[in-house]
């Protein structure tokens, strides 16, 4: 097996365009290695059968030499890159894309028609999409059976990557080195990557945090409208009241200042998740206020919170009065944060190191009773702190925070009365 890669710009020409910068790099790295390259047709593309003695040439933003290819005259879609062999036998045509939802089934169909001429045709699509984008079902309903039509998000290329750095490759250092190039490449470009935990290996900032609780959210998205069919809306944008943190929620069409609605929030040592009660809130607020003024609602509110406490990590109630003199510029007037454990027994463990102080529960039911006048908010938080070692810097935390989520429900629905 020979590689060209000749036509492919060098290594270090880089385009100023981000999507091709991506595409060149991986190009590169398959290129490299014969054994790279065998890897990715047969288990990115599904390639079944590579002969030895074949000569593949690989392509970027180029017409290959093969006499497969049509003339550019004829078929005006150019891929962003092409691995085609010298028989004519074999034709790869790849779309690479680094915004979610930016397929155009044109430019798939076009791409298609380009190696209309090879025996054994594929198009490979790599997109940053959770799922599969509707446009590839629709292509393959209206393609020629001789295609195959093979998707792969850029979370797939990256754990396959990662997968073969976990094999023993002593006897490989350049493919080594190869694989954890891309792979950190690919960690500098996580807005092509889904949710790959909660670390900020240079220190917290909240540009990268926002990349990541963007990331979290997509993927809980489901989740929260299984659980909470009303939070269906996100904010507009990931915003932040200073550079310390970064927060999103799920909230009901009405406006998230409105009603209940899910809170996550990124800071430097710890993420929360937590069920917000916003000032506007007018019905939760009588609930809330029903409930501290009833014997009998405070021990279901409090036994209620007894089994969220039992199914996460530590849990916090806080109290925050503020004022805005602008839209988004908020001052805080008064604050008050405590972790429930310091209620004591049923909360608290006796392996805990938290020490009890029971006069915050009188504290919160002072403050939401007494609450008039103000632009005061209530929150339930589940917390996470980040250097505790409770899996949050992997992938797999978006389990954790799924059943979280869940976890809140009966939190939800108790405050949701009327």
């Amino acid at each position: 097996m020979k590689i060209r890669k000749d036509r492919l710009n060098c290594i270090y020409d880089q385009y100023s365009n981000q999507e091709n910068r991506l595409t060149h790099a991986l190009l590169h790295t398959i290129g490299s290695s014969r054994w790279l390259f065998s890897k990715f047709l047969k288990h990115i593309v599904s390639v079944s059968e590579l002969p030895a003695r074949e000569n593949y040439e690989i392509s970027t933003q180029k017409v290959p030499f093969s006499h497969g290819d049509r003339e550019a005259e004829e078929i005006e879609s150019i891929p962003d890159a092409w691995i085609v062999d010298m028989s004519g036998n074999l034709g790869i045509a790849i779309e690479v894309k680094d915004k979610k939802n930016s397929l155009r089934l044109n430019q798939l169909r076009g791409h298609a028609d380009r190696i209309a001429d090879y025996r054994n045709r594929y198009l490979l699509v790599i997109t940053p999409d959770l799922r599969e984008p509707d446009k590839i079902e629709e292509l393959r309903g209206k393609k020629q059976t001789s295609l195959n039509i093979v998707w792969k998000s850029w979370d797939e290329i990256y754990s396959w990557l990662g997968r073969l750095a976990g094999k023993r490759l002593s006897g490989r250092p350049m493919e080594a080195f190869l694989i954890s190039s891309m792979l950190e490449y690919l960690e500098r470009r996580n807005d092509v990557l889904g949710f790959r935990g909660i670390k900020f290996p240079h220190g917290f900032n909240v540009q990268d945090a926002k990349l990541i609780l963007n990331s979290m959210m997509e993927e809980l998205e489901e989740t929260t409208r299984k659980y909470y069919p009303d939070l269906t809306k996100r904010r507009p944008a990931i915003t932040t009241f200073s550079q310390e943190s970064v927060w999103d929620c799920f909230g009901s069409d009405e406006g998230f200042t409105k009603d209940l609605h899910v809170t996550l929030s990124i800071n430097e040592k710890a993420h929360d998740i937590s069920i917000t009660v916003p000032n506007s809130a007018k019905k939760a607020w009588k609930r809330l206020k029903e409930v501290f003024s009833d014997d009998e609602n405070q021990k279901e509110l409090f036994s209620i919170l007894k089994d969220l406490r039992d199914q996460v990590p530590h849990l916090f109630v806080e109290f925050n009065q503020r004022h805005f003199i602008a839209q988004r510029i908020g001052v805080r007037d008064g604050y008050m944060e405590f972790d429930i454990d310091t209620l004591g027994p049923p909360f608290r463990k006796r392996n805990s190191k938290v020490k009890e102080f029971p006069l915050w529960k009188h504290a919160i039911i002072d403050a939401v009773l007494h609450k008039k006048r103000i632009n005061g908010q209530v929150m339930f938080k589940a917390r996470f702190f980040l250097d505790e070692g409770n899996g949050i810097d992997k992938p797999e935390f978006i389990g954790t925070a799924k059943s979280t989520i869940k976890a809140f429900k009966p939190l939800y629905h108790f405050l949701r009365k009327s």
